[in-house]
């Protein structure tokens, strides 16, 4: 039966992909705090106002997190003059103040973005995208083992967040990143198209580039997806690599699969274990992880989207029965996610597809939700 490879979101506007974003919040200080007024100087009757100017509002992120992932996104969001407003959102509020204030002292090099901190939500209001680090850190467990301590922080920080930012886009990268996203998808309600992880983003990363390693090529030159869970079953689409434009398949005999003479598949077991073989050492894993995010946020931020392997509900791609959040590629927008592309597969990649929606499907009823 011949499938359409272009599924479009439902629930997306098509005909407004460039969202309108919302207004800035008020000048209320996060927890309780009133915030100074602005105290006249001298210098301040040089200054004189034009009574018709409104201020435009500027793009504005919250990242949900002061962690090593958290603190790495705010300083490549900043870095690439993503955020014109940034909110630094973390239970421990003076050490998000203090972090704010770091950032804050280097504004000059920033082009001057306005950089904040809270603790109890209240300045994230009114964020288009807000970006979920929080939770717990895996350590020696695998992502799926720490949900149900992630979970607890969820219930109480989605329905806060989503009642200050009810449109906003929402990114979620606290592990395990696709079940976390599929728990806030339902406790939020909001809808697939405006809530996702970062997904297979960053083992399509490292896919790429450990073949590039191998053929002694700029990364850039290797195309290729890796689809299903962000984890242990992740899978590897060896069948649509191109380098350079040419096929590998067509090239190199069973690639990643079957007999592989070549023993490829030796690249999958480095995409899985990408992740454990550093922070095994660092005990934490912090650079890429933050640079997936932020080429997500870019995405959003840009005019005219993206197609990256991020993790959504995908009932009903590859006759997927159930609501399972996993990887395939989708066009980002600034709407969020308007198209999941339903990509050719082989007969052995549909088959560990479905392997890795099992697995995460259990793991997502172990929620109870």
């Amino acid at each position: 039966m011949r499938r359409e490879i272009l599924r479009p979101i439902r629930c997306l506007n098509h005909l407004n992909l460039h969202r309108s974003f919302a207004s800035k919040c008020g000048g209320k200080k996060s927890d309780g705090k009133k915030s100074d007024e602005k105290k006249k100087n001298a210098f301040s009757s040089l200054m004189k106002p034009i009574k018709e100017f409104k201020r435009k509002p500027g793009f504005k992120i919250t990242v949900v997190g002061a962690g090593q992932v958290g603190l790495a996104c705010c300083a490549f969001l900043l870095q690439r003059r993503l955020a014109k407003e940034l909110v630094i959102m973390d239970i421990q509020y003076e050490r998000a103040q203090a972090e704010a204030r770091d950032f804050n002292h280097a504004a000059v090099f920033l082009t001057d973005p306005k950089i904040t901190a809270c603790g109890d939500g209240v300045n994230t209001k009114d964020s288009d995208v807000v970006i979920v680090t929080a939770g717990v850190r895996p350590g020696k467990k695998s992502r799926l083992e720490v949900m149900h301590d992630t979970i607890k922080i969820f219930k109480e920080l989605v329905p806060k967040l989503v009642s200050f930012s009810p449109n906003a886009i929402y990114l979620v990268v606290s592990n395990p990143a696709d079940v976390m996203t599929h728990a806030f998808q339902k406790i939020g309600k909001i809808p697939k198209h405006r809530c996702f992880s970062t997904g297979c983003h960053l083992d399509t990363a490292r896919f790429r580039y450990f073949i590039a390693q191998r053929l002694k090529v700029p990364t850039t030159a290797v195309k290729g997806f890796v689809i299903g869970e962000h984890g242990d079953s992740a899978v590897p689409v060896w069948s649509g690599v191109q380098v350079a434009g040419a096929c590998l398949k067509d090239i190199v005999k069973n690639p990643g699969c079957g007999p592989d003479p070549e023993k490829w598949a030796e690249i999958n077991k480095e995409v899985t274990c990408g992740g454990s073989s550093v922070s095994s050492v660092k005990g934490y894993t912090n650079w890429a992880v933050a640079l997936t995010a932020v080429d997500v946020v870019a995405a959003i931020a840009g005019p005219y989207g993206r197609i990256m392997s991020i993790g959504t509900d995908m009932k009903g791609i590859h006759d997927i029965e159930e609501n399972v959040v996993l990887s395939m590629p989708c066009m980002v927008t600034p709407s969020g996610i308007s198209h999941i592309f339903e990509i050719p597969l082989s007969h052995g990649e549909f088959e560990m597809l479905h392997k890795s929606a099992k697995i995460l499907f259990k793991a997502q009823c172990e929620l109870g939700l």
